[in-house]
């Protein structure tokens, strides 16, 4: 099935997102990005251990669909296409999906899969999908062929503008996402770049550039970058990972020279401690902010102005106190996205756009 037929779903598409066992809890965020952000309206979510409740009732997000025991149970809600909403470090496939993945399929539902593991190469679920005339979309497949980077992004006078984190999960989509929109709500002409699976599922478009083969990861990123910057003025590349992270900093430094950014935004979430469940201290924002900057300087010199704080889970008292030490700490504006908007962080994007003029 070839991404040139169909990169993905139709925008009218009702979605089906299955989070069994796992919707509200850290494995499920492509279920509450995709909700959060997504263009396709949502039909229903599964989820039996939350079965009976809404979307709102059970995580606090803007969404009334309801959440059913089973893929069963949500055909009545009409969905047209089942969206794999939970993963794993590794993102393979668990062998007690596949039995609702074809149910599905049998349903008349396309697939939407962000995992590690193809559905089109699953023998069994790709032969299912063909004999009901279905739709497997591996969004994490990618397109081919891809450039080496050649710091093409660095000559851009269009202002290209990346998150950078202190871990893996910890917003850095979110505060893209939200910084596009403050950009189009100020008349900017903006477009967000999608570098996860999640970020693809939400505008339908992008790279994962997790997938993408070592000596193409900044080549990818800066193929998405150029082709942005014809009619776009503002270009917010999602970031993924980080450079302290040992799994993942790979694709966190590609990042960096592919977009070859002229600002950063650090994204932290307050309540961790350690990098991802790993025995190893997550460094301070300053040291995260200096590394982020060297690495950035080797094409082109890049300015950390902006924290972007995850305070999810904590009170309101708790969240205000963090964003004041992140503050004191870095002399930086902070804030969450979520709960209180980018309009300064958008500022300070603004004033570093006016100084290196």
């Amino acid at each position: 099935m070839e991404r040139a037929v169909a990169t993905y779903l139709e925008p009218q598409a009702r979605l089906a997102i299955y989070a069994e066992g796992e919707f509200g809890k850290k494995h499920a965020k492509t279920a509450e990005g995709v909700i959060r952000y997504g263009r396709n309206p949502v039909a229903a979510v599964i989820d039996s251990a939350k079965s009976g409740a809404t979307v709102r009732e059970a995580v606090g997000l803007n969404c009334d669909a309801p959440i059913v025991a089973s893929v069963g149970d949500s055909l009545k809600h009409s969905p047209s296409a089942l969206l794999l909403g939970t993963a794993w470090t590794g993102g393979a496939l668990p062998a007690h999906w596949r039995k609702d993945i074809i149910q599905a399929l049998e349903s008349g539902m396309d697939i939407v899969n962000g995992l590690h593991d193809f559905l089109e190469n699953d023998a069994e679920i790709s032969a299912v999908a063909k004999r009901h005339g279905r739709r497997l979309f591996d969004v994490r497949k990618p397109p081919m062929p891809l450039p080496v980077g050649a710091g093409l992004a660095k000559d851009l006078k269009q202002h290209v503008i990346l998150t950078v984190g202190t871990d893996c999960s910890v917003g850095k989509m979110t505060a893209s996402l939200e910084l596009d929109a403050e950009a189009q709500r100020r008349g900017k002409r903006s477009k967000f770049i999608a570098t996860g699976q999640t970020g693809i599922m939400i505008c339908g478009e992008g790279i994962a550039i997790d997938r993408v083969i070592g000596d193409f990861m900044a080549g990818a990123t800066e193929q998405m970058v150029m082709d942005a910057a014809k009619d776009h003025d503002y270009i917010f590349v999602e970031g993924q990972g980080s450079l302290s992270h040992p799994g993942f900093s790979g694709v966190s430094l590609a990042l960096i020279h592919g977009s070859a950014p002229k600002t950063m935004i650090l994204v932290t979430k307050a309540t961790k401690t350690n990098i991802c469940e790993l025995p190893l201290p997550l460094p301070s924002l300053t040291t995260t902010i200096k590394a982020n900057e060297h690495m950035a300087s080797l094409l082109r010199p890049a300015k950390v102005v902006g924290i972007a704080m995850n305070t999810w889970g904590m009170s309101k008292e708790d969240a205000d106190r963090a964003i004041q030490q992140a503050r004191e700490e870095t002399g930086l504006p902070c804030q969450d996205p979520v709960r209180d908007g980018v309009k300064e962080l958008f500022d300070a994007i603004i004033a570093n756009e006016e100084n290196s003029k």
